[in-house]
């Protein structure tokens, strides 16, 4: 009887220690990613926007959350020599980013992150907007486990578009549309963890009025984990947008392709 208490002892162990080796290297994973987001106007061309987001793993090895905010400006002025009806750049950015994650078997990490950005439009093909989102980060991520700070600077490139759903979309005001998205990441100086090196993402939104739109997604994300270059995972990602709009009352106006930029962000 006690030798095969043994072995079943034995076989448990091995069983927890196998199942911890794999998910501590997982190379294929799916994540669920839940933001509420907002945005309040300051003075004329400024506000502040954010969000709160809760992001977590299967096999359920940690939950992160974090907190962005970011100060935008927009842009009314160009330079003389280009000639252009419009400015060429349309807003510049800059925030900060919280992020906590839990970990389930090894210890909690932290990261801050700093932003700057720019945000401006390639010529629309048939009315469909093409936003371009540029990003430079420095990441400060601390791991409690006695160790420094780790720096890591990267470039993100983002474009973005949005396609009304047939008659759904009515006036703009609310309705169904599809945004669609693909981000490349240019890590300068690796961090410790998260190298993001590609994301698509394409989703379906829902703009229930004025103040409040829905938007779903799922992703694809091929993510370096590690500053390691064969530590790479293939993320598929459920990302659910709960967002608080708070645009200024327009007076004018918009056509078809200004009230579709206003669905990007």
């Amino acid at each position: 009887m006690r030798q095969y208490q043994f072995i079943l002892f034995f076989l448990f162990i091995s069983f927890n220690v196998c199942a911890q080796e794999e998910v501590e290297n997982i190379k294929v994973n799916s994540q669920f990613w839940l933001d509420y987001n907002v945005e309040y106007p300051l003075e004329e061309f400024k506000s502040i926007s954010g969000f709160l987001g809760y992001r977590t793993i299967s096999p359920h090895i940690f939950d992160n959350l974090l907190l962005v905010s970011t100060y935008n400006i927009e842009n009314k002025k160009s330079l003389n020599f280009l000639k252009l009806k419009k400015p060429f750049i349309n807003s510049y950015h800059f925030g900060a980013r919280l992020n906590y994650i839990s970990n389930k078997n090894k210890v909690d990490n932290f990261e801050f992150r700093l932003m700057q950005g720019i945000k401006f439009y390639l010529p629309s093909i048939k009315a469909i907007p093409l936003m371009n989102y540029i990003r430079f980060e420095e990441r400060f991520q601390k791991t409690f486990d006695g160790s420094d700070w780790a720096v890591g600077f990267r470039f993100r490139y983002k474009i973005s578009t949005v396609i009304k759903w047939k008659n759904h979309l009515f006036e703009f005001n609310k309705g169904v549309y599809i945004p669609l998205n693909v981000e490349f990441f240019f890590n300068f100086k690796k961090s410790d963890r998260l190298n993001d090196v590609i994301r698509i993402s394409p989703g379906i939104g829902y703009k229930l009025n004025d103040d409040w739109k829905f938007e779903l997604y799922a992703s694809y994300h091929n993510t370096l984990n590690t500053a390691e270059e064969y530590n790479t995972s293939n993320d598929f990602v459920i990302r659910l947008r709960i967002i608080k709009l708070n645009f200024r009352k327009q007076t004018l106006p918009k056509t078809e392709e200004e009230q579709l930029k206003d669905l990007l962000d």
